[in-house]
C-alpha cells in the first residue's frame, strides 16, 4: 500500500486540533509527517511549543518523532530536549505515552534521570513539585528505576516531613483555627485542589476559600471556578469580589483561552449569569491576546437546509478572526443568495445578535457569497468558508474567485472549515481547476469549540507564511535545558 502524502498545510491543520486527552490520536498523521517531513515537524514541535494552544500536542509531538522519526541527531534531541520543557504532570504523561510507542526508551530515561536531578538540586523547584504533583513525581521515579536523593525519599515515600518545611504545613492544616490556615495557605502558597484536600470539610470556610482565590494562578482559578462558585462565590459578597479581582487579573494570561472555552461550554448551567459574563469578558480578551493575522478576512459562511451548525460554528470564527486580525473582517451568510455584515472587532454575542435571524434554508452557492464581495469592490486577504462543501448551485466559487483574483490582482489564500452534510465537492472542484484549498476537517455531530482557536491562529494571508514562521523556529538542545550528569561518589549528580 503505497502511503499518501501530506502537504505541510494538511499537516498544521490536523495536528492543531484537539483530540481531548487522546495522544494516540496525533500518532496516524503523526506518524507519516515524520518520516515524510522530519525537518518540519522538528519545527512544528518548537513553534507548537511557543504558541501552540493545545497542550496535548505539546505532549505527543515529541513523542511521536521519538518513536516513528528519522534516525537524525539533531531532530531527535529537538524532541527530547521539548519534552524536558514539559511541567512535571505533562512530563509524566509523556514518558507513558512514549512506553506505549517504544519511542527511543533509553534515551527518555536518561531525560527522566536528568530531570528529576536537577530538580532535587533545586530544593525550592522540586518542592513545588512535589507539593502539587506528589504522585506524579513519585511516578517519575518508578518509571525510569531512579533512585531519590535521600531527603527526597523521606518526603515522597515514607511521609517523613522536615519540620518547618511546606510539607509539614499542608500535614497541619487540618488541625488549625480557619484564620491560621488561612495564613498559612497564603503565606507558603499552597495550591487550591492541596489545600481543599488538606482542610477536608472546613474548606468551604468564607476565610478560608477568601485566602485560597487570592493566591490562586489563573490556571487555577478557571480550572475551579464551578467548585469556587459551589464553595461560596456566588452568595458572598467577598468572595465575589475575590473572585473577580482574580478574574480580572487573568485577562492577561495567555495560556487559558482554551480552558475558558471549555468551561463555558461544559458548566454554563451551574455558574451563575454573572461569573458567565465574566468569563466571557476574559474569553474574549485573551483571544485579543493571540491576535497578530494580518490583513482583511471573509468568512463565508453556508445557510443552506441542513448547515444550522455551521451558521453557529461561523459566529464563532468569525468572532475569533474579529479580534485576531489586524484589519477587517466580514461575515457573509449564503444559500442562492448573500447576506453580509462587517464584524470588524466584535464579540461573539455581538455578531450573535446581529445575525439572530439567519436560518438554515434553500440550495448551496458558495460562490454567490463571493461574488457579493466582489460587485461591493471588498478587497480581502484570506477567505474562510464555514460549510459541507456541497456547492451545488451557480455562480460556483472557483469560477468566482478567479474573476476575484483577476480583479485584485492577488489570490487571497482559501481555508474551509469543513463539517458534516453533502459531498465535498468544493475540494475537488479547487482540485480539478488546480487551485489551493485548505482544509479542517471539523466533520462530527458536534464542532470542537475548544480547538477553534487554535485553528482559526494558524491561518495567514501569505499562502506560506505560517510555514516559513514554523521553520524558522530553533531547533533546541537537550544539553541547553538539562545539564548531563556525572557521577560523583557513586551517585549521579548534575555537572
Amino acid at each position: 500500500m503505497i502511503e499518501q502524502a501530506l502537504s505541510k498545510t494538511a499537516i498544521i491543520s490536523q495536528l492543531a486540533q484537539s483530540p481531548h486527552g487522546k495522544l494516540e490520536a496525533y500518532l496516524p498523521v503523526g506518524e507519516v509527517a515524520a518520516r515524510q517531513e522530519p525537518e518540519f515537524l522538528s519545527h512544528l514541535i518548537a513553534y507548537n511549543r511557543i504558541h501552540g494552544q493545545v497542550r496535548d500536542a505539546k505532549v505527543a509531538l515529541p513523542v511521536v518523532f521519538l518513536a516513528k522519526g528519522a534516525l537524525n541527531v539533531e531532530y531527535i534531541d529537538n524532541a527530547l530536549a521539548h519534552l524536558a520543557l514539559l511541567d512535571v504532570r505533562n512530563f509524566e504523561q509523556a514518558v507513558r505515552f512514549a512506553k506505549t510507542q517504544h519511542a527511543r526508551m533509553h534515551r527518555v530515561n536518561d531525560v527522566v534521570r536528568r530531570y528529576v536531578r536537577v530538580r532535587e538540586a533545586n530544593t525550592f523547584r522540586w518542592e513545588k513539585a512535589a507539593v502539587q504533583h506528589r504522585e506524579t513525581l513519585t511516578n517519575l521515579y518508578a518509571l525510569a528505576r531512579v533512585r531519590p536523593a535521600p531527603w527526597a525519599n523521606e518526603i515522597l515515600f515514607k511521609q517523613k516531613y522536615p519540620r518547618g518545611s511546606v510539607f509539614e504545613a499542608i500535614d497541619n492544616l487540618k488541625n488549625m483555627t480557619p484564620l491560621e490556615a488561612a495564613g498559612t495557605i497564603a503565606a507558603r502558597k499552597i495550591p487550591f485542589l492541596i489545600a481543599v484536600g488538606a482542610l477536608g470539610a472546613k474548606s468551604k470556610d468564607p476565610d478560608l476559600v477568601l485566602a485560597m482565590i487570592n493566591r490562586m494562578s489563573p490556571s487555577e482559578l478557571v480550572n475551579n471556578t464551578t467548585m469556587l462558585q459551589r464553595m461560596g462565590v456566588k452568595t458572598v459578597p467577598a468572595l465575589r469580589a475575590a473572585y473577580d479581582e482574580a478574574l480580572a487579573k487573568a485577562a492577561g494570561s495567555k495560556k487559558n483561552t482554551l480552558k475558558v472555552t471549555k468551561i463555558i461550554e461544559n458548566a454554563e448551567e451551574e455558574l451563575d449569569e454573572g461569573t458567565v459574563e465574566k468569563l466571557k469578558v476574559l474569553q474574549e480578551k485573551q483571544i485579543k491576546t493571540l491576535g497578530g493575522i494580518d490583513g482583511n478576512w471573509l468568512v463565508l459562511a453556508d445557510k443552506s437546509g441542513s448547515m444550522t451548525m455551521a451558521i453557529e460554528a461561523s459566529r464563532h470564527i468569525a468572532a475569533t478572526l474579529a479580534r485576531m486580525v489586524k484589519g477587517k473582517v466580514w461575515l457573509v451568510f449564503f444559500d442562492t443568495m448573500p447576506r453580509g455584515t462587517e464584524v470588524t472587532g466584535m464579540t461573539y454575542e455581538q455578531i450573535r445578535d446581529r445575525t439572530k435571524g439567519v436560518t438554515a434554508n434553500g440550495g448551496t452557492s458558495i460562490g454567490c457569497g463571493l461574488l457579493g464581495m466582489l460587485e461591493a469592490n471588498v478587497e480581502v486577504d484570506g477567505i474562510a468558508i464555514v460549510s459541507d462543501g456541497g456547492e451545488n448551485q451557480p455562480p460556483l466559487f472557483p469560477a468566482v474567485y478567479k474573476l476575484y483574483c483577476e480583479k485584485f490582482g492577488k489570490e487571497p489564500p482559501v481555508y474551509l472549515y469543513r463539517l458534516n452534510g453533502e459531498i465535498d465537492y468544493l475540494s475537488h472542484e479547487m482540485q480539478q481547476v488546480g487551485l489551493d484549498l485548505q482544509k479542517f476537517d471539523l466533520a462530527g455531530n458536534t464542532v470542537d469549540y475548544y480547538a477553534l482557536p487554535n485553528l482559526v491562529q494558524t491561518m495567514s494571508c501569505q499562502r506560506y507564511g505560517l510555514i516559513q514562521k514554523i521553520l524558522d523556529t530553533p531547533l533546541l538542545r537537550l544539553d541547553d535545558i538539562l545539564p548531563p550528569l556525572e557521577v560523583r561518589h557513586g551517585t549521579a549528580v548534575v555537572a
